[in-house]
């Protein structure tokens, strides 16, 4: 088994545990005041709505509602007792939700949040990428006198850069930069929940070249309108590969998750007779970096160097050679 077939398993290996992790259900007790208790969910996760009260009528199981439409259990809902799960979370499933055969009737107001807070000493890992917006959500939205913290400093109105607020249990961080990597924390008069927001830079094809840091996410994207639905190569071999994220029109932007020395190289963006390249170097501990502007050509015969410096640290020595042995 060669280098980079070992370093490709350490990623899918740690790639599913975080995944397992973040698909945690968190939990949103309801309350018997009759006000909706704010709950957000994390997109592409799942959201336990809980009822604290007791169900009406000697019945086992709670009827619930979205808005005005009563709910059924299916793809989109489990229901077990006096509990709603909400699966997939995105934003049309925001909105009011209500346990109607409680007296009182407990309500819940769901949004969608890109990030969760964390209650430990770890903050939680919040990823955007340059120029998008993202938006941070307590976990627990119920406390008192909601404020927010950049570093040490509470953040003050400003509705062009946080349009949602800064007073309410979410933030949203409009036009993300390279002073948005910060650590963030939110709750009673700001503290409570902590977030470490980073931005992945974006690399234009008209970029003479592509720099990223090791353990961290690059997102390359092919300018102006494409036609048709883009295939990435790199290398001149097809990636397929599901730790890649394509996204934006026909897959005109691809995102390089968490990277690693081998992901330095030669990408390409196919789309009808166009081939547009990318030359990603990775800069190893002392900072250099030698990278060539790469052509971009129509149709065949791009011609492309690159010069990736490789980094590995003790610990990783050891672990493929245990995965080697």
């Amino acid at each position: 088994m060669n280098f980079s077939k070992l370093l490709c398993l350490v990623l899918v290996y740690s790639q599913q545990l975080g995944q397992v992790l973040a698909n945690e259900t968190p939990e949103c007790n309801g309350n018997i005041a009759g006000t909706a208790v704010p709950c957000n969910g994390k997109k592409g996760g799942a959201l336990q709505l809980k009822v604290t009260g007791g169900l009406s009528n000697t019945e086992t199981v709670a009827k619930w509602q979205k808005g005005t439409g009563d709910i059924a259990a299916g793809n989109k809902y489990t229901m077990a007792g006096k509990d709603l799960t909400i699966k997939t979370l995105d934003v049309p499933d925001e909105g009011e939700y209500k346990a109607t055969n409680v007296s009182p009737e407990e309500k819940f107001e769901v949004k969608v949040v890109d990030c969760l807070g964390s209650k430990t000493s770890t903050p939680a890992m919040c990823k955007g990428k340059k120029g998008d917006s993202i938006k941070l959500g307590l976990s627990d939205g119920t406390v008192s006198s909601i404020s927010w913290k950049k570093g040490t400093e509470k953040i003050t109105a400003d509705t062009t850069k946080y349009p949602g607020g800064v007073t309410e249990a979410t933030l949203t961080i409009k036009n993300l930069d390279d002073e948005d990597e910060a650590k963030f924390t939110g709750g009673t008069n700001g503290e409570g929940e902590s977030f470490s927001v980073q931005v992945a830079p974006v690399c234009l094809s008209s970029d003479a070249s592509c720099v990223g840091k090791l353990s961290r996410d690059l997102v390359l994207k092919v300018e102006g309108p494409v036609g048709a639905k883009v295939t990435w190569e790199k290398d001149d071999t097809p990636l397929t590969d599901q730790r890649y994220v394509k996204s934006g029109t026909n897959d005109k932007e691809l995102m390089i998750p968490n990277l690693v020395a081998p992901d330095a190289g030669t990408y390409k963006a196919k789309y009808g007779e166009n081939t547009v390249p990318f030359t990603v170097s990775i800069p190893g501990p002392g900072g250099s970096s030698t990278t060539k502007k790469p052509t971009t050509t129509s149709g065949s015969g791009s011609v492309l160097s690159y010069s990736p410096a490789l980094l590995v640290t003790v610990t990783l020595v050891h672990l493929l050679l245990q995965l080697a042995a």
